[in-house]
C-alpha cells in the first residue's frame, strides 16, 4: 500500500508522535509511506528523514484554502497514494476534498482527543460536511468515541477504536523500582505547562500530602506558558525544597525510571502517551478519571483514580499510593500490560488491517 500520514506540524506532541511512529512502522512493514504537513514540519522530521520517508510541507499560512487543496491533490497524484490518513479535524476538510479531486481510494481520520485540535467549532462542521469523501473515522479510545460519535454523526459502521501504541522497548529496558527507597517517595509527572494538564491542581494536592509524608517529593517535567505561575504557586505554598519544576526532559525513559509513582492531573485527555510510557516503565499510576486512562490502567491493580480539578481528591489518591505496600507489584502489572497491549507493532497492525479492509 501507498500511505500518507497528514498532520498539522511535526512539533513534539502526542498526536505527532503517534503519526511518526505509525509512519516508521508501516515503512518497516514494507509499505510506501509519506508524511504531509499542513504547515511547516518540526523537530520530529529528523526521524523521518533518517528513515528515508519523504515529508511534504504545504505552508497553509501562506495560501488560501482552495490553493492548499489543489496543491495537496497534485501531490497525492504524484505520489500515487492509496490511503490518506489525517490526524484530528484541523486537517480533515482539506484532506477529504483533495482526496476526492485526486481520486485517492481511501481517506481516514483519527480523532485523538475530545475536542478539535484548536477547539474551534467550525472544524466540526467541516468534518461533517466532508463525510461523503471520508471512508472511516478512528477514535483513540472508547471514551473519545462515545463523546464525539454523536457529534461527528458518521455511521457506526464507518467508525472504530484503535488504541495508541508506544515504543515500549526503551521504557522496558529502564524499569523503575517503585517504593524501593522508602521512606523517600518520588511522585512525578511529565507534560506541557498548560491549563488542561492541571499541574496547579497537582501542586495544591501535594501541599496536603507534604506534611503527612515528610520525605515525599514532587518532580514536574515540562515547559510552557504557565511556568511562571507554577513557580509562584510553589513559593506561595512554601514548597521550593519539595516541589521541583525540572524543565523538559530529554530522556523520558530515564526520567520515569527515577520515580516511584506517576501522577496525571489532567482536566481533559484523549489517550495520553505518557500514561502508556509510565506503565511500560513499571510505575503505579495516580490519575484523574479522564479520557481513555481508566481503559488502559485498571483501578486497584495498576492505578488510583480521582476526579479532575479536585485537589483534595487528588491528595487522597496520592496518600493512598504513599501508604500502599503493593507499589512494586502494581508496577510489574503495569509493565506486563504495556508490553502485551500497547506496543507500536500492535497499533500498526490494527491500522494496516483497517487500510486493507477499506481498499477492498
Amino acid at each position: 500500500m501507498r500511505i500518507v500520514q497528514l498532520v498539522e506540524t511535526l512539533e513534539v506532541g502526542g498526536l505527532e508522535r503517534v503519526a511518526v511512529d505509525l509512519a516508521l512502522a508501516l515503512r518497516a512493514a514494507g509499505h510506501w509511506v509519506g508524511v504531509y504537513c499542513f504547515f511547516s514540519a518540526g523537530p520530529l522530521r529528523r526521524e523521518l528523514d533518517a528513515a528515508g520517508i519523504p515529508v511534504t510541507e504545504f505552508h497553509k499560512d501562506r495560501h488560501r484554502n482552495a490553493a492548499l487543496v489543489w496543491s495537496m491533490a497534485r501531490q497525492l497524484r504524484r505520489d500515487h497514494v492509496h490511503i490518506l490518513h489525517g490526524h484530528n479535524p484541523g486537517v480533515h476538510h482539506a484532506a477529504a476534498l483533495a482526496k476526492a479531486i485526486a481520486r485517492v481510494p481511501v481517506c481516514v481520520n483519527t480523532r485523538h482527543g475530545a475536542v478539535s485540535s484548536q477547539g474551534r467549532p467550525y472544524q466540526e462542521r467541516y468534518f461533517r460536511l466532508v463525510r461523503p469523501f471520508t471512508e472511516h473515522v478512528v477514535f483513540v479510545c472508547d471514551y473519545v468515541r462515545q463523546l464525539l460519535g454523536p457529534q461527528v454523526r458518521y455511521p457506526a459502521s464507518r467508525c472504530s477504536v484503535i488504541l495508541n501504541g508506544i515504543a515500549t522497548e526503551r521504557f522496558l529496558q529502564h524499569p523503575a523500582s517503585p517504593g524501593e527507597a522508602r521512606p523517600r517517595l518520588r511522585f512525578g509527572t511529565i507534560g506541557r505547562f498548560v491549563p488542561a494538564k492541571g499541574q496547579s491542581v497537582l501542586i495544591e494536592a501535594f501541599a496536603t500530602v507534604a506534611p503527612r509524608i515528610p520525605q515525599a517529593e514532587l518532580h514536574i517535567y515540562g515547559y510552557g506558558a504557565l511556568q511562571g505561575d507554577l513557580e509562584a504557586q510553589v513559593r506561595r505554598l512554601g514548597l521550593p525544597d519539595r516541589v521541583h519544576l525540572e524543565g523538559p526532559t530529554a530522556d523520558a525513559a530515564k526520567t520515569l525510571q527515577s520515580l516511584d509513582v506517576f501522577v496525571l492531573s489532567s482536566l481533559s485527555e484523549g489517550l495520553p502517551l505518557v500514561i502508556l510510557e509510565a506503565m511500560a516503565a513499571g510505575l503505579p499510576i495516580v490519575a484523574t478519571r479522564v479520557g481513555g486512562v481508566p481503559e488502559v490502567a485498571p483501578e486497584n491493580s495498576v492505578a488510583w483514580f480521582c476526579e479532575p480539578g479536585d485537589s483534595a481528591d487528588l491528595a487522597k489518591a496520592m496518600l493512598a499510593a504513599s501508604g500502599s505496600t503493593a507499589l512494586a507489584d502494581m508496577g510489574r502489572e503495569a509493565r506486563r500490560l504495556a508490553a502485551a497491549q500497547f506496543g507500536i507493532a500492535g497499533m500498526c497492525g490494527n491500522y494496516a488491517a483497517l487500510y486493507a479492509k477499506l481498499l477492498l
